[in-house]
């Protein structure tokens, strides 16, 4: 989570954003960034909104050689206004993810599928 917004802009690639905006319930989002229709190449991330990014897991099945294998991946620049600082960023950890989704409709399954990708204390 950043304190600033940040714009990620697409360069080439493709990945699927998982945006969680703390409330009660909260709001949890995803969205694909990439080229194709119904995806977008401009993503705006407000101030205090928890995200994550991935690969699509098709994009990494359709990859059989090697060489499409080290192609595979999604480039983009983050432009964080007014400006990114360390201590502005914070690692959802899974007591923090614990916290944020008590109580929502299928908290046990998000919580597993987020899991491998949060902060290890």
């Amino acid at each position: 989570m950043n304190k600033s917004v940040t714009y990620h802009v697409l360069h080439q690639g493709r990945a699927e954003y998982t945006l969680i905006t703390p409330g009660n319930p909260p709001t949890i989002e995803k969205t694909v960034i990439g080229a194709g229709p119904g995806e977008t190449r401009q993503l705006l991330v407000g101030t205090g909104v928890w995200k994550m990014s991935k690969l699509l897991p098709e994009d990494v099945g359709q990859a059989q050689t090697e060489e499409e294998k080290r192609r595979l991946g999604c480039l983009i620049t983050e432009v964080v206004v007014p400006g990114f600082h360390w201590e502005d960023h914070k690692f959802l950890t899974e007591g923090g993810l614990r916290e944020l989704v008590k109580g929502f409709q299928d908290e046990e399954r998000l919580i597993a599928e987020l899991t491998p990708y949060l902060k290890k204390v």
